[in-house]
């Protein structure tokens, strides 16, 4: 009978604290936990609730040493999922999938732990298994559409183009109140480089969710890349008014930069540029920094550039605008005349871009990043046995070819140089008009 008692009153507490909890009063309902468990160590429910309500809190370290509390009681399949969500969210996929894989043993199975799976692996990059995974939560559980969204966006990384548009049109047969299929339906026009079909798209889109800014600047997106930066900057101008317009200025800002850089009015970019980038808070915008950067060159402002280039690198988010950001670091300190710094930076950078290339040999940009290093610094055969690799793989990247002619150049090669670049030209066509300003 005193046995019983003691469980009631564990039960209780810890029923109190729910309630608590989702009145927003954590203190008091992590009070009612441990008084729960102080009452009576043995009840699960205690170290569920608290590692529940660490893990709603992002406390996810305490939330994983609760769990692992409640394991030592019973070996429940819906602890070993809450683990490795804990796991998952404190940036440790590996361990969260092992403690999936262990609640499955367990007989746990839920829609949503494949789900989470598919996240793990993902955040892992391996696009396979992510979408096996999906799959298998979106055949367990149908009615969810942002399974599908989930879905479509790991094709489309997998480039299963055809599956992919399926998959959006479907989408949008079932969810037409969804904004993600009408996001979706432009990002796949406009890499298809169907222009008109994605403005014509995006427009009747905007119409249907007339307050919805992230759609607008798909439709402002859409006729920037059709080059019709007038009425870009119309619609733009016209976003500003938006209700929601706040959260999604940034981007916007940055696409005015973008194409006022088209229409060569530097200053003008450079200003909305530096709008843009006013507006951090936590983060970075590394898009815009990048393009600050690539703006601060064409002015030859290297001490603009070198301050993005330093401001991307100290985010040490390790992204294709860091290891950018590596080479412009050292390129615009040799541009300023600092021989011996430059010289260390762009050591530094060609260990960098090795080592990450020995991880991910797949990182092409990575092996053009070093041969560029080794250009600035005269290394001429290493460079070009580089380009010769990357060459070598039949990738048809006009930059082996742009780089390869800057090294013929300088050694008085200018024949081949000229060769080099009329390959480059023949894969990007739009170079040839970037040459002939340059005098070349």
């Amino acid at each position: 009978m005193e046995l019983y008692e003691t469980q009631m009153n564990a039960k209780d507490l810890n029923q109190q604290g729910v309630m608590l909890f989702r009145t927003g009063n954590i203190d008091a309902a992590v009070d009612k936990y441990n008084k729960a468990i102080e009452i009576d160590p043995m009840t699960i429910e205690s170290y569920m609730n608290l590692g529940n309500l660490y893990l709603r809190t992002e406390k996810y370290q305490e939330a994983k040493n609760y769990y692992k509390k409640a394991l030592l009681i019973e070996k429940k399949g819906e602890v070993y999922f809450q683990y490795g969500n804990a796991c998952f969210l404190n940036d440790e996929p590996h361990e969260g999938l092992e403690y999936y894989n262990l609640a499955l043993s367990a007989g746990f199975d839920s829609d949503e732990m494949f789900f989470f799976m598919g996240m793990a692996y993902e955040h892992m990059n391996d696009d396979q298994m992510a979408l096996r995974y999906v799959q298998k939560a979106i055949s367990k559980n149908p009615s969810r559409p942002d399974y599908k969204v989930k879905k479509i966006s790991i094709l489309l990384r997998l480039d299963m183009i055809d599956e992919a548009k399926r998959g959006i049109d479907q989408l949008l047969l079932d969810g037409p109140e969804l904004y993600d299929g009408y996001h979706m339906k432009i990002a796949v026009l406009l890499e298809e480089k169907q222009y008109d079909q994605a403005i014509e798209f995006a427009k009747k889109a905007t119409e249907r969710f007339p307050e919805d800014a992230d759609l607008m600047y798909d439709y402002a997106n859409a006729n920037a890349l059709a080059k019709k930066y007038d009425r870009t900057l119309e619609i733009v101008n016209n976003a500003e008014k938006m209700e929601f317009f706040e959260e999604a200025k940034p981007k916007f800002l940055l696409l005015e930069a973008e194409i006022l850089a088209e229409m060569t009015k530097l200053d003008d970019a450079i200003e909305k540029c530096d709008e843009c980038i006013s507006l951090e808070t936590d983060g970075i915008f590394p898009e815009a920094r990048f393009t600050r950067i690539n703006l601060a060159m064409v002015k030859q402002d290297y001490e603009s550039a070198l301050a993005n280039s330093i401001k991307i690198i100290e985010s040490d988010i390790r992204d294709s605008y860091y290891f950018a950001s590596v080479y412009y670091r050292a390129l615009c300190t040799q541009k300023l005349g600092k021989k011996e710094n430059a010289e260390q930076l762009y050591k530094e950078a060609i260990s960098l871009y090795r080592l990450f290339t020995l991880q991910n040999p797949e990182a092409i940009d990575a092996y053009l990043y070093r041969a560029m290093c080794l250009r600035d610094i005269e290394k001429y055969d290493e460079a070009l046995e580089i380009l010769d690799f990357i060459d070598n793989l039949n990738c048809d990247i006009a930059e082996v070819f742009t780089i390869r002619a800057d090294i013929y150049k300088a050694k008085g090669n200018d024949s081949l140089a000229k060769e080099e670049l009329e390959k480059a030209c023949s894969i990007k066509p739009e170079l040839k008009q970037l040459y002939i300003k340059d005098g070349e």
